[in-house]
């Protein structure tokens, strides 16, 4: 559209663009403060209630997090550029001449040195540029990081997935591994040619013979990536700003992201992936998790057991088991629900019950607790479905003593899903002062016990 022809209100709103940056800065970064608590919930609710091979799922909330955080940060930066360049609004109008030099008691070498420094309007011209294109870059960002995850979604994790499933009974292991590593093969070498593309601002759609081959790549990787939604930002920025820096913002933007990711998909507590400590180690038998205790719990929470603390000053230990729907089929397969059933007496919630029996092993130490009393609980603190049961501890020692929870063997890789700590500490009996004799005693024997101290 030609200048002449832009429409009035267009350029009257690309005149005060400052003012709707800045409320949706303001509204946007309200709700990216509670996205990652969110997506922690629905991580946290997806694990216990849906399967538990939650790879895909931790990927999809790390990758959601970073573009969150990307997002925040950008819109921080924003409004802190927006700042400055309201200040500066406020200063061209007090001080319209800007820096008085002539007002400065100041040798020459320095006067020179703040000669060079640009003129307020120009100042506040190029804090205007800056912070507009902050303020789109962080969306530009955020939508590429959506359009990754889509792009994986698409193509590795629901075909993937579907092959597993409806596939796999079809050919034998081999053929199925041939196909399956087949078709990664091709997704990825698609997305590689196109994360090329992109880092390299088109290199590929330089060259007349290569950018026909490259065309049906191009729009296949640009639909499932969610190009529309970013691409003029992106061809806007290359066609305009220096290609070196965009390449080098680009570069940093992928290489953070990819650590970011893996960072926070793989660590247990929060900002434990920036930590420089090597020697902290959380492995089940040499940590303390947090989630273990219910006076401890708050945005970590376990997903298999829990006990009331980690110090224990009575002689009971309230341990709540954690039900998870992956278990299920696996439960219902090593007892043989389907024959507890039958039994009459027992009726259907205590077959349940005694199925989950058979199927969790607890042991405090060396013992075995064969015949818990299990009842069905919710626990609305952490919003679990589970068990709930009461071991008495009255025999144990004073001192550290480990609770720990087994499934059978062949069943998972690792059979012990939990293994948790706590100290017995040893109960002191209240002292009760004896209560004062209710005879009175003869006012004569009184007399005599007061004599020797009585005045002369």
């Amino acid at each position: 559209m030609e200048e002449n022809n832009k429409p009035k209100w267009l350029s009257e709103l690309q005149q005060k663009s400052w003012e709707p940056e800045v409320l949706l800065s303001g509204i946007v970064l309200y709700g990216m403060f509670k996205m990652p608590g969110l997506l922690d919930d629905f991580l946290y609710y997806y694990k216990i209630n849906f399967t538990g091979a939650s790879n895909d799922i931790d990927n999809f909330v790390g990758m959601m997090k970073v573009a969150v955080y990307w997002l925040t940060s950008g819109l921080i930066a924003h409004l802190i550029s927006r700042g400055i360049w309201v200040g500066m609004v406020g200063l061209s109008f007090t001080f319209p001449k800007g820096i008085a030099l002539d007002e400065i008691k100041l040798t020459d070498k320095y006067k020179n040195f703040l000669a060079r420094i640009p003129s307020t309007e120009k100042i506040i011209l190029n804090l205007e540029g800056f912070s507009s294109t902050l303020f789109s870059i962080s969306f530009m960002m955020f939508m590429m990081m959506l359009g990754a995850y889509f792009y994986l979604l698409i193509t590795i994790i629901v075909p993937v997935l579907s092959l597993v499933y409806f596939v796999n009974d079809i050919f034998d292991n081999d053929t199925f591994g041939y196909i399956l590593a087949g078709y990664l093969l091709v997704v990825l070498a698609f997305g590689f040619i196109g994360f090329i593309d992109f880092i390299t601002l088109g290199f590929f759609k330089r060259f007349r013979w290569l950018s026909k081959i490259y065309w049906p790549i191009y729009r296949v990787v640009g639909t499932l990536t969610m190009a529309r939604f970013y691409r003029p930002i992106y061809y806007i920025l290359v066609s305009n700003v220096k290609k070196w820096k965009i390449g080098l913002l680009l570069t940093a933007f992928v290489v953070a992201s990819f650590m970011w990711v893996g960072g926070i998909s793989n660590s247990t507590y929060p900002g434990e992936s920036l930590s420089r400590i090597s020697l902290w180690s959380d492995s089940q038998n040499t940590g303390s998790y947090t989630g273990y205790y219910d006076d401890q719990v708050d945005d970590i929470k376990s997903i298999n057991a829990s006990i009331q603390s980690d110090i224990i000053r009575g002689n009971t230990v309230r341990l709540f088991l954690v039900l998870r729907a992956e278990r299920e089929d696996s439960i219902k397969a090593h007892c043989n629900l389907d024959s507890l059933f039958q039994i009459e007496e027992l009726g259907r919630p205590q077959a349940r019950i005694q199925c989950l029996k058979a199927f969790y092993s607890v042991s405090i130490d060396d013992s075995v607790f064969a015949d818990l009393p299990f009842k069905f609980h919710f626990k609305s603190k952490t919003r679990q479905r589970g068990l709930l049961t009461y071991i008495d501890i009255s025999y144990l020692e004073t001192g550290l003593h480990h609770l720990s929870i087994e499934i059978p063997e062949q069943k998972f890789r690792n059979n012990r899903i939990a293994n948790i700590p706590f100290y017995r500490e040893e109960t002191i009996l209240p002292y009760y002062l004896p209560e004062p004799s209710q005879q009175s005693e003869p006012e004569g024997e009184s007399y005599l016990k007061l004599k020797p101290i009585l005045p002369k």
